[in-house]
């Protein structure tokens, strides 16, 4: 919340007392109280100035370091910690005491990283603490944590655990004081209720230590006694972050199922960051079977689409990308949510949309006329990973925009002057996505056929595999169907690949066994019997023609026996759902390539599309439809 004159603060008269030793934490809590019931109440400090006044305030007080520290915690919660602690008379057997205090706030507020990440942070702020804590030995520090007013919490010492590592101290040493903070970690859990969220802290710490040990065991059976109906969305969103670092091997899937179970009670409740989180944990752990939760998530992430910030929307699209999740009505609350917003979101966010999009085969006029509008406005501010992503999704799609002719041109001059910045793969895919929408980069297909870029490619990708090689073919053969002008550099004969490969059917879609199944019978009805025509067909230029049939001069149907005899070729295209966009009647970009090239190839191609097909209830209407479809060819022949 902003507060008007936020750098000022109240002006307090405490009451008459001594000056406080550093350890005298009580006789001064109530001078510090109003001070930091103001900081608390200011909100965001805006500048240094601030912070030096807030540390003349405390000084006449004389309070203790500790005392402090509880002053600046409000303020490093918004990212000014250390401005506010360089003012402060913090010695450095303190140092310790800060740190410890700094993650007790983390743990409350969870606005923190832990305190490993908080040192990592700040340059200058790491240097110093390290080279504070190195300047202790381990009993030193070990007098410290015992003799920290109220003890140290187990967040704490977790902290610690993490900082001893990273300054060099032996983990494994039995009498170091690694161990020493391993026995007080195991006292603590045996002996008190230990939060959820300081029990996935410790865990995390103990692990990123040493994997899996007594102490994580410990843990773990910790965890599994909390889990219960009384779970909160924190806690939840705390555990599968936990549980997505160990891996489920760790874990009993008797607890994974309880944490589903309780999780799903909870949805209604869960915050944006947390269903973002849990969403990426459950991605990561491969909990796809979650088959009640997940779709838990999808709802409350469709009712709550306008509170997710970029990062947290665009975590939640890969992660569902990973899960196969799909859910028409998540999409449209997408759809209406990114238009909304697409002026000002990340670049990271749209191109997660994108990927999104074409990962589960959403083709939405709406989002990609925007994204399009877009990219040829700001194209400069984005990565080329991100460009790629946007033209990739729209080419194999198969959507053009209506800005088509300004979106080519934006990006040829993109490709001009950051050519060399482009990855050769995430290049290779880009271009190749382009054909589908038949328009052609030959200034820049003449460079990737060169043998610098082939020899980039190979390095990349540790040799070629099928899909690149695929890839080249394909943009050769359009270069040679197409585009009969083009005189620049062909591809070496032996980057050519004779078939496509099934590389999750990237070229081309496989024949839909249930469609033909429906289309076998009526067809030979039609036809005069099985030998008049071929299925799955295979042809020199690579691609697989479902059904085929031959003509004579004549146009007579031939019978497999006359083949030789073939005057004219038809391909019967039995375009199943896989084929189509998921939300529309739109034939995917690498069947649109396929069919253009199949006539270029001397096919005539006829479609028979599932939904066009599946209306028809009997075998007589079955029939007559095929028998128009395939006499209006032979008559136009």
């Amino acid at each position: 919340m902003q507060v008007e004159n936020a750098g000022c603060l109240p002006v307090y008269k405490p009451p008459l007392f001594q000056t406080a030793t550093r350890g005298n934490f009580t006789a001064t809590m109530n001078s510090i109280s109003y001070i930091s019931t103001s900081v608390r109440t200011v909100g965001k400090l805006t500048s240094n100035s601030a912070c030096r006044r807030l540390i003349q305030r405390t000084e006449p007080y004389g309070l203790c370091t500790k005392q402090l520290v509880h002053v600046c915690n409000m303020h490093m919660t918004h990212g000014r910690g250390s401005q506010a602690l360089q003012f402060s008379n913090v010695t450095e057997k303190d140092s310790l005491d800060f740190i410890n205090q700094i993650e007790r706030y983390r743990t409350l507020s969870n606005t923190l990283p832990t305190g490993e990440a908080y040192l990592t942070h700040s340059p200058a702020n790491r240097r110093a603490t390290l080279q504070t804590l190195q300047s202790f030995n381990d009993s030193e520090m070990w007098n410290i944590v015992k003799n920290t007013p109220n003890g140290v919490s187990i967040s704490g010492l977790a902290t610690l655990m993490g900082i001893c590592v990273k300054i060099g101290m032996d983990p494994d040493s039995p009498t170091g004081l690694i161990s020493k903070l391993k026995k007080e970690c195991l006292r603590i859990l045996n002996e008190e209720d230990v939060p959820i969220t300081n029990l996935c802290l410790l865990g995390e710490v103990v692990y990123s230590l040493e994997g899996a040990s007594p102490l994580l065991s410990e843990v773990l059976k910790s965890v599994s006694d909390s889990v219960d109906v009384d779970l909160t969305p924190l806690d939840a969103s705390h555990l599968y972050t936990f549980f997505a670092l160990i891996g489920t091997q760790h874990i009993h899937p008797h607890l994974m199922t309880r944490l589903n179970r309780c999780t799903e009670r909870l949805a209604h409740r869960l915050p944006p960051t947390a269903i973002s989180n849990i969403l990426h944990s459950l991605a990561v752990l491969q909990e796809g079977q979650s088959v009640t939760l997940i779709p838990r998530l999808i709802e409350r992430s469709t009712l709550t689409m306008g509170s997710f910030s970029d990062a947290e929307l665009s975590g939640i699209l890969r992660a569902l990308a990973r899960l196969s999740q799909y859910d028409a009505q998540f999409l449209y609350s997408l759809e209406h949510q990114l238009v909304n917003r697409i002026e000002e979101c990340d670049p990271d966010l749209i191109s997660s949309v994108m990927e999104y999009c074409l990962h589960v085969r959403w083709c939405t006029s709406v989002v990609f006329e925007a994204v399009a509008e877009r990219l040829v406005q700001n194209a400069e501010m984005y990565s080329t990973t991100q460009i790629a992503q946007q033209i990739v999704a729209m080419g194999r799609l198969n959507y053009l925009p209506s800005c088509a002719s300004e979106m080519f041109k934006k990006l040829e001059s993109i490709l001009t002057s950051r050519f060399s910045q482009f990855q050769p793969r995430t290049l290779l895919n880009m271009l190749h996505s382009c054909i589908h929408l038949e328009r052609f980069p030959l200034n820049f297909v003449s460079r990737v056929f060169s043998s610098t870029f082939l020899q980039r490619l190979e390095v990349q990708g540790h040799g070629l595999d099928k899909k690149a090689l695929a890839q080249l073919t394909q943009l050769s053969m359009c270069t040679s169907l197409e585009c009969t002008f083009y005189q620049g550099p062909k591809l070496p004969y032996h980057y050519h690949m004779k078939k496509f490969p099934a590389v999750e059917y990237f070229f081309e879609s496989p024949l839909d066994r249930f469609l033909f199944r429906k289309v076998h019978g009526p067809l030979c009805k039609v036809l005069g019997g099985r030998n008049y025509f071929s299925t799955r067909v295979f042809t020199q230029n690579g691609y697989t023609v479902d059904v085929e049939i031959c003509l004579d001069e004549e146009g007579l149907i031939l019978p497999l026996t006359q083949w030789d005899q073939t005057h004219k070729r038809i391909a019967l295209c039995l375009d199943g759902p896989d084929r189509f966009c998921t939300n529309t009647h739109h034939l995917l970009g690498k069947e649109v390539t396929k069919r253009r090239h199949l006539q270029k190839l001397g096919f005539v191609v006829i479609q028979i599309p599932y939904f066009e097909y599946e209306i028809l209830r009997t075998q007589r209407q079955q029939t007559r439809y095929l028998h128009q479809k395939i006499s209006h060819t032979v008559s136009e022949g």
